[in-house]
């Protein structure tokens, strides 16, 4: 699920973070169609977190507290994993939005959703470690 149809251009922030690959807003949200009725400063906070997130369980991938040079395959499957992970952080804060005849279960679609990113995002995280998907979903 995605927050609707067309989206807008707007800024877009480069995100660096000490050797992981760089995000970019305006990536994000055109990868998740992100509305522009979300400040930048929101998403900003929210790739920030995400990439935070993902960065600690990937802690066995540093080298002497290096991260990796990941190959544009792994950097694509990190971006997924940041950008489901920061995209379930908005969907909450969406559903709190005037959606106009939005429909009457957000909530409950929000929250599926919410579970069904992170668990991607899960995924992926396992890829990047060379641990088997299957036990992911057991956890």
């Amino acid at each position: 699920m995605s927050f609707g149809g067309y989206v807008e251009e707007t800024e877009s922030t480069e995100i660096e973070s000490g050797g992981w690959p760089v995000l970019s807003t305006g990536e994000f949200r055109t990868m998740r169609r992100i509305p522009s009725m979300f400040e930048e400063s929101s998403v900003v906070v929210a790739l920030q977190a995400a990439s935070l997130g993902v960065q600690s369980q990937l802690g066995d991938l540093l080298v002497d507290g290096v991260p990796p040079a990941l190959d544009d395959l792994k950097t694509a499957v990190y971006e997924r994993a940041v950008y489901g992970m920061a995209h379930a952080d908005l969907l909450p804060e969406f559903a709190t939005q005037d959606r106009k005849e939005a429909g009457e279960n957000t909530a409950e679609d929000s929250f599926e959703q919410v579970d069904a990113f992170r668990t991607l995002a899960k995924r992926d995280i396992s890829l990047l470690l060379g641990k088997s998907v299957n036990k992911v979903e057991l956890i």
